[in-house]
C-alpha cells in the first residue's frame, strides 16, 4: 500500500533508530567473522577505510521513493538501503573474504543484489561502475539495548576495492544520479578510466600473488628453522627483524631439497646446539633461528656465505671458527 511523503517521513523518523541498531549489529557480526577469516592479520589493516552504518538522508529517501520513476508499489518497504555499510578492501580477492563473512552468518538472510563480475560476464565490452551489493535481512527479532529490531529489517552491504571506490567517488554523482545529465564525453572518459582500473586491478593481483609466493617461501623456511632451533639448541628463539634479514639473504643459496640436506648436515654438526646455547644470553645473533642457516651456508659454501652478507666479519668470524673454517679463505 502506497503512502504519501509526510506519512513516509513520519514513519522513517520513528523507525530510524531501529535501522541504525540493525546496521551496527550487521557491522559487528561481519567484522567478527572477517577477524577469524584473516587471522593473524588485523581487520583494521584489511579494511582500508573505516566502516560505519550510514542512514539514508530524508531528502534522498523522498527522491528515491517518489521522484525517480522507480514504480515502487510500497516505497517504504521496497527501499532496501535505508541503512548501509561499505567495506573497502585492497584487492578483488579480498572481496570474496567479506562475501564469505556475509553469507555464512545464520542470524540473517543474505541476498546478492549486485555483482560486478557477473555484469562483466554479461556485458564484456562495457566498462562501468563496479561494486558487490548484498541485502541482509534480520532472520528473527533482536534486541540492541532498548531498541527492538523486528524480523526482516534490511541493510545494504557494499563491498568494493580501493580502485573501485575511487572511481565511484569521482563519477557516481555525475553519471549515475538523475540530478545531473552527463554528456557523452563525460561518459566516455569515465568508461576509459574504468577500463584502466580493471587493468590495474589485474596488475595488483599479479603483484600480490608474486609477493605472496615469496612470503610463503620465507614463512615456511622460518618455521622450519624455528622448529630445528628448538630441537638443536633447546631454547626458545627470538622472532626479530634480524631473522627475516638473514633468511632473505641466505635463501638464495638453498636447493629444493634443502630440508632433507639440512637434516643430514645437522646430524653431523650436532655439537653446534651447545655452542649456540652458550652464546644465547650475550649475543642477539645467536638467539634467532636463522643462525642455523648461516652455519649451514658457511659450511657448504664458505666464500659465498660471506659475500654481501648482512652480517659483519666480526659476527661471522666465530661462526666460521666453530666450523673449523678461516675467514680468509
Amino acid at each position: 500500500m502506497s503512502i504519501g511523503e509526510q506519512a513516509f517521513l513520519d514513519r522513517w523518523r520513528s523507525e530510524a533508530p531501529i535501522f541504525s541498531a540493525w546496521g551496527t549489529f550487521v557491522l559487528e557480526e561481519i567484522s567478527n567473522s572477517i577477524s577469524k577469516l584473516i587471522a593473524p592479520q588485523s581487520v583494521e589493516m584489511f579494511i582500508r577505510i573505516p566502516v560505519r552504518p550510514r542512514l539514508k538522508g530524508e531528502d534522498s529517501l523522498l527522491q528515491k521513493a517518489f521522484h525517480r520513476n522507480k514504480a515502487y508499489k510500497n516505497p517504504y518497504e521496497d527501499i532496501e538501503d535505508k541503512v548501509g555499510l561499505r567495506f573497502v578492501v585492497l584487492l578483488v580477492e579480498d572481496i570474496r573474504t567479506i562475501e564469505s563473512a556475509i553469507t555464512s552468518n545464520t542470524k540473517w538472510i543474505a541476498h546478492k543484489a549486485r555483482d560486478f563480475e557477473d555484469e562483466q560476464d554479461a556485458r564484456p565490452y562495457e566498462f562501468d561502475y563496479q561494486s558487490v551489493h548484498y541485502i541482509v535481512r534480520s532472520g528473527c527479532p533482536l534486541s540492541r539495548g532498548v531498541v527492538s529490531i523486528p524480523q526482516g529489517i534490511p541493510c545494504e552491504v557494499q563491498v568494493r576495492t580501493l580502485l573501485q571506490h575511487a572511481y565511484s567517488e569521482l563519477t557516481h554523482d555525475t553519471i549515475y544520479k538523475p540530478s545531473v545529465q552527463a554528456s557523452p564525453a563525460v561518459k566516455r572518459a569515465a568508461a576509459k578510466s574504468m577500463a584502466l582500473i580493471e587493468a590495474t586491478s589485474d596488475y595488483f593481483s599479479n603483484v600480490y600473488n608474486v609477493i605472496r609466493s615469496a612470503v610463503d617461501r620465507n614463512e615456511r623456511l622460518a618455521r622450519f628453522l624455528r622448529d630445528k632451533y628448538s630441537i638443536l639448541v633447546g631454547r626458545q628463539a627470538d622472532e626479530t627483524p634480524l631473522n627475516s634479514i638473514i633468511i632473505d639473504h641466505y635463501k638464495q643459496f638453498l636447493c629444493d631439497s634443502f630440508e632433507v640436506e639440512f637434516q643430514k648436515w645437522a646430524d653431523e654438526k650436532n655439537y653446534l646446539g651447545g655452542v649456540i646455547s652458550e652464546r644465547f644470553d650475550n649475543y642477539a645473533i645467536f638467539r634467532v633461528p636463522s643462525i642455523l642457516l648461516v652455519y649451514y651456508c658457511a659450511s657448504k659454501s664458505p666464500r659465498l656465505a660471506k659475500r654481501d652478507s648482512p652480517l659483519t666479519d666480526a659476527e661471522l668470524s666465530p661462526i666460521y671458527s666453530d666450523l673449523g673454517l678461516g675467514m680468509a679463505g
